[in-house]
């Protein structure tokens, strides 16, 4: 279990990245090393040859700084009313989902995360943040399910809060509209002189 009210780091989410490029790297010298043996730039100008592996070499170097500079950032906390997450290498950004929004929890565990033995929990909301899916993912963490549990034990404390619709989660408000009355009267008028002009 998380503590409450303290920022935490995810432990696994540096060397689950780390791995996910090494893969992508290992891919791409393989398709290289394939059209190199079909001689595909053999015949090719040197300045052509350096726009294939070049930028794909500069995309890693900045990867591989990238990857630890943003794992320096990256903070979750839980707190009474509340999950906040902040991030950023270049631009500070902080995402806060009240538990009362929140509809669904799920933890999910990917081939490459279970090779790291990390996993992600999925925060969904309804009508909040203005997006599909999961509005925030806690990700890299490698006790996803506690997490999640943890989560769900403050989410059913609560009651859910109205959606950007005005109407509550569970349901329609039964009142109806004060107006409806009127537009039932105007409509029985008009139902009246319809009848009076056919009747005439």
């Amino acid at each position: 279990m998380r503590p409450e009210n303290e920022w935490f780091k995810p432990e696994k989410l540096k060397v689950y990245f780390y791995l996910y490029e090494a893969l992508v790297f290992l891919i791409l010298v393989a398709v290289g090393g394939f059209l190199a043996s079909l001689g595909v730039l053999a015949d090719a100008p040197l300045w052509v040859v350096g726009l294939v592996v070049v930028p794909p070499l500069v995309v890693f170097a900045f990867l591989t700084w990238w990857i630890p500079a943003f794992y320096r950032t990256a903070d979750y906390r839980l707190t009474d009313e509340e999950i906040e997450y902040r991030r950023g290498v270049f631009f500070q950004q902080k995402t806060t989902v009240p538990y009362n929004r929140i509809t669904n929890v799920n933890a999910s565990q990917g081939p490459i995360q279970r090779l790291v033995d990390a996993g992600s929990v999925g925060i969904h909301t309804a009508g909040y943040g203005g997006q599909m899916g999961a509005e925030l993912s806690i990700s890299g963490v490698s006790d996803y399910e506690e997490i999640k549990d943890q989560v769900l034990t403050r989410v059913r404390r609560r009651r859910p809060a109205a959606t950007e619709s005005g109407d509550e989660e569970r349901g329609l408000p039964e009142s109806q509209p004060a107006s409806t009355s009127e537009e039932l009267t105007e409509l029985r008028r008009i139902r009246e002189l319809l009848e009076r002009e056919f009747a005439g």
